[in-house]
């Protein structure tokens, strides 16, 4: 097993954790979707608290997490030690990488949780306008890691290209979570396109809310696409040609290597100038 240090002390096996940690995520935040769904009349009725979590995409992954832990924090209220709260954010914000310590982090909450004493009926009671609430925050954090599985970026850095007047990062947006089109930056070009009449614009805008992400759903390029991302966090600008071989190839085995005249090695090269930022080749 290597020790390279990918990134600020990044390894291959921190890597191989947090590729682990997806699968799982993905399993227990659709659980949590369903049970909302099949309970929809009790968690959705007239007691329901009115909420909304696409302002949370307007903002940097660390301040996205930090702000949702915060609200699910004062959903919880008298439920969790505030203290508690505090050391669960500073653990992430003082990790070299917030994204390779969320498996960690997700871990230590659910234990936490585990080792909680049932909820009273009147506390339970107290929690339920808010339930939708809270795990609708948690579906956010959800999506904008799931953006970087499809575009190797998080939703707010399409937001940001959305700013600068890029209609594909506003499609591809909208194909991660459709109510992003509820985000200022969003709603201003619809606006805008409604006014013009942007007949062409609004028909894209309805394909890719119905859309789907096939064309980006091979398996071990999204695993890849976020390995990078989660590398440009720890703060890697480049990769050389043998670190490439020897992640990519040898440690995570996510890409196959054919020395044959180098085709396997130039094209994993092209994805890597791709999908990691300020990316160099050797």
């Amino acid at each position: 097993m290597s020790e390279t240090h990918y990134a600020k002390g990044t390894t291959a096996e921190d890597l191989r954790i947090f590729l682990a940690f997806w699968p799982q995520l993905f399993a227990d935040v659709e659980e949590a979707r369903q049970g909302i769904v099949e309970d929809k009349e009790k968690i959705l009725g007239n007691e329901a608290l009115p909420f909304a979590w696409c302002y949370l995409y307007e903002l940097p992954i660390r301040e996205h997490i930090v702000l949702a832990l915060t609200s699910i924090a004062q959903n919880f209220d008298g439920m969790l030690d505030p203290e508690q709260i505090v050391v669960w954010m500073r653990e992430l914000t003082s990790s070299h990488c917030q994204i390779s310590e969320l498996p960690r982090l997700v871990d230590r909450i659910g234990q936490h949780f585990d080792e909680m004493e049932d909820l009273s009926k009147e506390q339970a009671e107290k929690m339920l306008p808010s339930l939708a609430g809270t795990l609708g925050i948690s579906w956010s954090m959800f999506n904008t890691l799931r953006c970087v599985l499809y575009h190797g970026c998080f939703l707010n850095e399409l937001i940001e290209r959305i700013r600068a007047g890029d209609d594909k990062a506003l499609f591809d947006a909208v194909r991660i979570d459709s109510t992003i089109i509820s985000c200022p930056s969003v709603s201003c070009r619809i606006s805008k396109a409604t006014l013009l009449q942007e007949n062409s614009f609004f028909t894209k805008l309805k394909a890719s809310i119905n859309g789907k992400m096939a064309k980006r759903e091979q398996a071990n390029f999204q695993k890849m696409r976020l390995i990078f991302e989660v590398l440009h966090e720890a703060g890697a600008t480049r990769l050389t040609d043998d670190q490439l071989q020897e992640l990519f190839v040898e440690e995570l085995k996510l890409y196959s290597s054919n020395a044959k005249g180098g085709g396997n090695a130039k094209a994993l090269r092209k994805f890597a100038d791709t999908y990691m930022k300020k990316n160099a080749t050797t």
